[in-house]
């Protein structure tokens, strides 16, 4: 068992605990033979004041299902067969990792499961497919916020896909949103579909809606808030990704995601950003993913953020909600 010693600040109404990272046996079948693979479970606490039944939720994010399929232009094969091999654990690719990820999630105890983006890497037919076959087992409700591997053409040129055949894709699992919204008794969770862009004002609007509720919001985006006052995580990202903070803030300079503030969506997601950066924000917790690594600390005195390591890899979080 690993255990992730840092100490966490304080906090006054949301109390958010260290995490654990535990290694699970988990058995799938790869070409006719068993290979053991392990799990590594995130384990993060939030506590609400005032609830009364415990909650429990299940994330996974950045599987990056991958398939050489005919779809794919002949010039980019050699890519798109590199990254089968990137998004592979111990010589079993995502693709078939995924079986084995439907069989651990629908024999968890968690009430509802969070899918935080960049499950495919790149949304040809087959991809989805291989996506949504096994997703129909899904015993549990789930909320699936998509990334730009989601529903982008990039980063390959594949023979005829367009936005409209990505979306239409998309929409065969579950319809694309802007903004998701599944309310529990006692808080609200939230979902930016797509935040690797900008988000839309009527995206916003929902999330004004839930806030008006009074409920606390949990916020499930892929990507990362940059934390007030700590250049940490963005310092992480810049070592791993080329100099690059890929996570979003308001400084243009320190963040490569950024408010454009002459546009609708822009100023949408500045008001967004200023919610969550706000002393009286309604957000208490924000879940992503996107960077590939763990990270976990404050983005403000009030809300907290975790960011969880990628599935190809073997991550998944279990967050428990209570109030305790």
């Amino acid at each position: 068992m690993r255990l992730h010693s840092d100490i966490l600040p304080l906090r006054k109404a949301i109390n958010i605990f260290k995490y654990l990272i535990l290694t699970i046996p988990l058995t799938i079948l790869l070409t006719g033979c068993e290979k053991k693979l392990p799990v590594y479970t995130e384990e993060v606490h939030i506590t609400i004041p005032g609830m009364t039944e415990e909650v429990k939720l299940a994330f996974l994010s950045d599987l990056h299902i991958v398939t050489l399929s005919e779809e794919i232009d002949e010039s980019q094969k050699d890519t798109v067969a590199a990254r089968v091999g990137w998004s592979s654990y111990e010589g079993v690719s995502a693709k078939d990792q995924w079986s084995g990820w439907v069989d651990t999630l629908n024999g968890s105890d968690a009430d509802y499961i969070l899918f935080g983006g960049d499950m495919v890497d790149v949304p040809t037919l087959s991809n989805i497919e291989a996506l949504k076959n096994d997703m129909e087992r899904l015993n549990k409700p789930y909320m699936y916020i998509r990334a730009d591997h989601d529903q982008s053409c990039s980063p390959y040129l594949v023979k005829d896909l367009t936005d409209e055949k990505t979306l239409g894709y998309q929409n065969s699992i579950c319809e694309v949103e802007d903004v998701y919204i599944k309310e529990f008794d006692d808080f609200i969770i939230v979902g930016w579909n797509l935040s690797t862009s900008l988000i839309t004002p009527e995206g916003l609007e929902k999330i004004k809606e839930a806030a008006n509720t009074g409920k606390p919001l949990i916020l499930l985006t892929h990507v990362p808030i940059q934390p007030l006052g700590d250049e940490n995580l963005s310092g992480m990202s810049k070592e791993v990704y080329q100099d690059r903070a890929l996570i979003w803030g308001r400084n243009p300079n320190h963040t490569f995601y950024f408010p454009t503030e002459d546009t609708p969506n822009g100023l949408a997601t500045g008001e967004l950003l200023d919610m969550i950066y706000a002393e009286d924000s309604p957000f208490v917790e924000v879940l992503c993913g996107h960077l590939h690594f763990t990270w976990d600390g404050q983005l403000t005195e009030k809300v907290h953020q975790h960011v969880f390591s990628a599935a190809f890899d073997r991550y998944m979080g279990i967050i428990t909600i209570s109030g305790e």
